[in-house]
């Protein structure tokens, strides 16, 4: 096998490698030595000639390199399945998810790219079938590689492209296919177990990859404070923080969701956890409020979890306005000392931002409040310490008085 190509990176620019961080921005580069491809291997050194590691290239992006290693060694397949094997290692032994009827939960994320040092790669597991993502040109000329060591590793009988075609379209990638990669589409809807919860995936019609699995264990913690608590599950989706809550023994739920198809899926979530009395309301946030404040209802839990409000940097400002007035509007839902349970998922946000962003909200209402907790990440997402770009899911909450 030949040598790979080589990058060198500017001085001063290398401290954040060693310091973690599994990016190398096109704006360090220095120079390139040979002429690699979108896709191939590359040896990454710093300006003394010392060697940072290896990755795959991809000349069109801000990310010129993901490095797979600290090491000088080859990205091959061979490192790829270890790579898999140690990934399946954390969720099934350190974490638990081994299908067992004591596992939290038979849906999992088994690779989270960077955090499992496969930048490019996502494959979130829901039993035997695998949802995988794959954004990068190294990874997509690796496909094959890849979908047989899932298949022999975790066990995979489908597995399903869920990629994001923007991302491919950014890497000069074919779209996402329609098609099963490996195995026959599912008929139908498959059911997860998630905390004693029962709940169905629709890999058809769904968002993401079916569930939005980082969330998960958020919704089994919160619904240690449901007992007793009427609670407003606001961008429900499918339901999950609904239908624990409510077998936490909420008073009551009640679900807005703009999505009909979505509210469907939630109906039936209930429906398998026999939940027969929830409140389920079709409509945007901001028409939902104006509904239930016309009525004068009150509530002593709310769960804010929109989707991404900044995917970029540019939309940040606009970002920021978006979450103090969700969260100011909110606050007129809720009874003195009620719980808000309050999300963003835009990594371009900062922890800092967003939280300055929900207090200008809440005191705008006139309420004060205290942060009882912050959540993150689940743990089989995982992210490399250094790596910012990789906190993108931040919660916080927060009584309100």
């Amino acid at each position: 096998m030949s040598a790979p190509a080589e990058l060198t990176v500017k001085p001063r620019h290398y401290k954040p490698l060693l310091a973690g961080h599994p990016w190398v921005f096109a704006e360090a580069v220095e120079k390139v030595t040979g002429e690699p491809k979108p896709g191939d291997e590359v040896r990454v050194r710093d300006e003394r000639g010392a060697v940072l590691g290896r990755g795959y290239y991809s000349p069109g992006s801000a990310i010129a390199v993901r490095l797979l290693t600290r090491k000088d060694e080859s990205c091959d397949a061979g490192l790829l399945r270890r790579r898999l094997a140690d990934a399946l290692s954390l969720r099934r032994e350190t974490l638990g998810f081994d299908g067992s009827e004591q596992a939290p939960r038979t849906a999992y994320r088994l690779v989270h790219a960077e955090g499992d040092w496969l930048g490019g790669l996502v494959v979130d597991l829901y039993g035997d079938v695998a949802c995988v993502q794959i954004h990068t040109a190294g990874m997509d000329r690796r496909r094959e590689a890849l979908l047989a060591a899932l298949q022999e590793l975790a066990g995979a009988v489908t597995i399903l492209d869920r990629s994001d075609a923007r991302m491919r379209d950014l890497e000069g990638l074919n779209p996402p296919r329609e098609e099963p990669m490996r195995g026959h589409a599912p008929e139908g809807p498959v059911e997860v177990r998630s905390h004693g919860a029962r709940l169905a995936v629709d890999f058809e019609s769904g968002q993401k990859t079916g569930l939005f699995l980082d969330q998960l264990d958020h919704q089994a913690w919160l619904a240690r404070h449901a007992r007793g608590r009427a609670m407003l599950d606001v961008f429900s989706y499918s339901g999950g923080f609904a239908v624990q809550a409510a077998r936490a023994g909420a008073k009551s739920v009640a679900l807005l969701e703009r999505s009909a198809a979505a509210l469907d899926a939630a109906r039936e979530n209930l429906e398998r956890n026999a939940i027969a009395d929830a409140e389920l309301i079709e409509a945007e946030w901001q028409e939902g409020f104006a509904h239930l404040k016309s009525e004068n209802r009150r509530f002593d839990l709310v769960v804010l979890d929109p989707p991404k409000f900044a995917r970029t940097k540019a939309d940040v400002p606009q970002a920021l306005e978006g979450y103090r007035r969700l969260n100011a509007a909110a606050a007129e839902l809720l009874n003195p000392g009620a719980l808000l349970y309050t999300c963003s998922c835009s990594g371009n946000v900062s922890e800092l931002e967003f939280e300055r962003a929900v207090a200008g909200g809440l005191a705008g209402s006139g309420r004060r409040a205290q942060v009882l907790e912050r959540r993150g990440h689940a743990p089989d997402h995982p992210v490399p310490p250094g790596f910012e770009q990789g906190r993108y899911l931040q919660g916080l909450l927060v009584r309100v008085l």
